[in-house]
């Protein structure tokens, strides 16, 4: 499974209900959502990464020395981000249980949050394989000028690129239709 899958994968089950296939039209994701609920799991997501192939990276390298950084630059976003997060979180949830949703929705963020990000964090923990920790790493290293806010814009479109249904296969994320026409 590519990289990007996983992500994908990772956004998806943020709620720890990922059930897009139920998703009906009014709860698909915007593509503000999916730019703030990527805005949001960045910060963890990279952590995460940091913290899987720390010991298959050089220790000189950019995650042991500018990573830490990059982390604190990214969640200087996070609370900014959180709204919508939080809606988008919402409507990936399993719809079939109204009480259940409505017992997510309220909680508080102060409950929700680290639900969400600890969730994000195992995924991406268990998803990445050493193999791809080079790449990973260069990845960000090349993502890193870009000021916060445009890498999540720049992932948000590859999702949107990435998560188009095809035949056979329904789309990890619920897309708007007109979000997922944007992304062309």
């Amino acid at each position: 499974m590519s990289t990007t899958r996983k992500i994908v994968g990772a956004l998806a089950a943020l709620s720890g209900l990922a059930s897009a296939q139920a998703a009906v039209a009014q709860d698909c994701l915007t593509r503000p959502e999916l730019t703030g609920m990527v805005t949001y799991a960045l910060p963890v997501v990279m952590d995460g990464a940091m913290k899987a192939c720390r010991p298959s990276l050089s220790p000189q390298g950019y995650f042991a020395t500018q990573g830490p950084a990059l982390i604190q630059r990214y969640a200087e976003r996070k609370q900014q981000a959180w709204p919508l997060a939080k809606a988008a979180l919402l409507k990936i949830g399993d719809t079939k249980d109204a009480g259940m949703k409505a017992m997510v929705a309220g909680l508080p963020d102060s409950a929700l949050q680290p639900f969400a990000e600890g969730m994000v964090a195992q995924m991406v923990t268990e998803g990445i394989k050493p193999d791809q920790c080079v790449a990973i790493e260069r990845a960000t290293r090349l993502l890193s000028p870009l000021p916060p806010e445009n890498t999540a814009e720049l992932l948000t479109f590859i999702v949107g690129l990435a998560d188009k249904p095809r035949p056979g296969k329904k789309a990890a994320l619920p897309l708007c239709p007109a979000e997922s026409a944007k992304s062309n």
